[in-house]
């Protein structure tokens, strides 16, 4: 933690932080960064974009850009998009887009289907890869890019149906020149594309659990609401980014996720009759949590099984 830092949860209850409405996720995130900045706990960071947001498009916005920081730990922190998934899939073999060497400057060609934030995005973490092993298995490597550099083309796709703040597009890469120290050190799938799944399910979840304290303390929902969703937060945050892959933090994780939606059926009524405005944004909009939810079944499936259960 930051010598000096803020009172965390002091923070969270503050009746003074006021959650305010943004035109842009580019006007949202210079808000995100004066906020928690003092904070150096990127669950923290993301549990607090949270509490700020009026919406769930700039919550998942907060727990995304935190789940990257803590992950890639760039020296700046700016809006960032990673660049994983492809016409066949996001798995080691459906990663069709090549980085190739021409003496001592290598070139990245292919293409990415699916990006979180690519309208806005200053900078990419893009997977690619280098061929193939001598087991025949793929060579993928994460690679630093500026999102203006020349060769890459970002498109914007239409609106999904929730969360319409945040932007989604497609890219195309076309002799996009690297220097070496643009290639992630390690394998770009097993240090950075499969970790990445947990940092955002827990960087996520913190800024969902974020903004509902908002919204109680905004719409003055019972204490003892308040009270569950804190202890809750605490549950979450209480797990430390080294321990984030193993499995008793995917069990932890499973059960936090069941407890919010216990929270949520506890708590929508108080929400509803408070603010009908935000809710009707809430009920579009929850359906943020149930994606991946097969992933997430298979991830806690697998952490039990790392454990002797009679």
């Amino acid at each position: 933690m930051l010598v000096n830092a803020p009172d965390f949860y002091g923070t969270l209850l503050s009746h003074s932080n006021q959650r305010s409405h943004h035109h842009s996720i580019s006007e949202w995130f210079s808000s995100f960064i004066s906020s928690t900045k003092h904070h150096a706990a990127t669950l923290e960071q993301a549990a607090l974009g949270g509490r700020l947001s009026k919406n769930m498009g700039f919550t998942f916005a907060a727990g995304y850009q935190s789940a990257i920081q803590s992950l890639f730990q760039p020296k700046k922190h700016q809006l960032t998009s990673l660049c994983i998934s492809e016409q066949q899939g996001n798995h080691p073999r459906a990663i069709q887009s090549a980085l190739t060497k021409h003496g001592q400057i290598w070139h990245l060609d292919g293409s990415k289907s699916f990006i979180t934030g690519a309208s806005e995005a200053k900078h990419l973490y893009v997977a690619a890869t280098t061929g193939f092993s001598d087991d025949g298995k793929p060579i993928i490597k994460m690679l630093s890019l500026k999102a203006k550099q020349k060769g890459i083309q970002i498109k914007t796709m239409p609106k999904l149906s929730f969360v319409p703040e945040i932007s989604h597009g497609t890219a195309n890469f076309e002799q996009v020149e690297l220097e070496t120290q643009q290639i992630l050190e390690g394998d770009g799938y097993s240090d950075y594309v499969k970790p990445f799944r947990t940092h955002e399910d827990l960087h996520v979840l913190a800024a969902v659990i974020g903004f509902r304290i908002g919204e109680a303390i905004d719409s003055n929902w019972s204490h003892e609401s308040i009270e569950a969703h804190l202890c809750l937060l605490a549950s979450l945050t209480a797990i430390k980014p080294s321990e984030f892959n193993l499995p008793s933090s995917h069990l932890i994780l499973a059960g936090c996720r069941s407890q919010l939606k216990t929270l949520i059926k506890q708590t929508d009524l108080q929400f509803e009759k408070y603010n009908p405005e935000g809710y009707k944004n809430w009920k579009r909009d929850k359906a943020l949590l149930e994606i991946a939810s097969k992933a997430h079944k298979l991830r806690t499936s697998r952490a039990w099984g790392n454990f002797k259960t009679t």
